[in-house]
């Protein structure tokens, strides 16, 4: 039983992080059409304001003041940095903290 509790949660935790980098990819597809004017932010154009303003949420509440350090000139490179992060660096801690607890109970 404890098994599949920690499988659950092992298995939520890599698809929030999964989630949360297709969130950072459609926050990049906007920034960069609105940045070379493929499409506008305007009141006619509500579905794109719509998912801009979402995600925008959600990636400057949790990264608001970090993201801003990533800034190279008119380069931001925050969204690689964290993407590579998000899906490199995180599931592989998770995976041994994962690892490690099931050897600790299961040995």
């Amino acid at each position: 039983m404890l098994i599949q509790i920690i499988d659950f949660i092992y298995v939520l935790i890599i698809q929030t992080l999964r989630l949360y980098s297709f969130i950072w990819f459609i926050w990049i597809i906007i920034s960069w059409l609105t940045a070379f004017g493929a499409i506008n932010l305007d009141y006619y154009n509500p579905i794109v304001r719509f998912f801009y303003n979402i995600t925008d949420g959600i990636i400057d509440r949790i990264f608001g003041d970090f993201r801003s350090k990533f800034i190279i000139g008119v380069i931001d490179i925050s969204p690689l940095i964290f993407l590579l992060i998000i899906n490199m660096v995180l599931p592989q801690i998770i995976r041994f903290i994962y690892i490690s607890i099931y050897y600790e109970f299961f040995r």
